[in-house]
């Protein structure tokens, strides 16, 4: 459980990816407010204190990077993760964001993006990278 509790919005067309990450979050102490378009998304953001943002790539009314550069706009700072089906993303995607992760991935992989999305002011590895190190010490300490 966070020792704190940090402000996240959850920006995704998909009502159950919305309410999955809301209760996975909140379960381990996370304040979650949700939003089920870019635009709604922007709204919620100008008018909350945020500490991250979980962005979906494509959705219908805006796509994340429009809706990346609205929040940089607002609040320039803030750390957003970027997630989507697709593999990869265009570069100018990419430089509006802290982390992109692609869909599809397990909920600790998730969590461990947010953890780090949210440690500011230590120098943080690819989330990739903690991962591997982190599942080969669990197998090393295995019997």
């Amino acid at each position: 459980m966070a020792r704190w509790r940090k402000t996240l919005l959850c920006v995704d067309d998909n009502q159950g990816c919305l309410n999955i990450h809301k209760t996975i979050l909140e379960d381990l102490g996370y304040t979650v407010l949700t939003a089920s378009s870019g635009r709604e998304g922007l709204k919620v953001f100008a008018f909350n204190a945020i500490d991250a943002v979980l962005l979906d790539y494509q959705m219908p009314d805006m796509n994340g990077e429009m809706v990346a550069a609205g929040l940089r706009k607002i609040n320039p700072g803030v750390p957003i993760l970027l997630f989507s089906g697709y593999e990869s993303l265009p570069k100018s995607t990419l430089r509006l964001v802290d982390e992109f992760i692609p869909k599809g991935n397990s909920a600790e992989f998730l969590l461990l993006a947010i953890q780090q999305l949210l440690t500011r002011g230590e120098k943080r590895k690819p989330v990739r990278d903690v991962t591997r190190s982190r599942v080969g010490k669990e197998r090393l300490a295995q019997p």
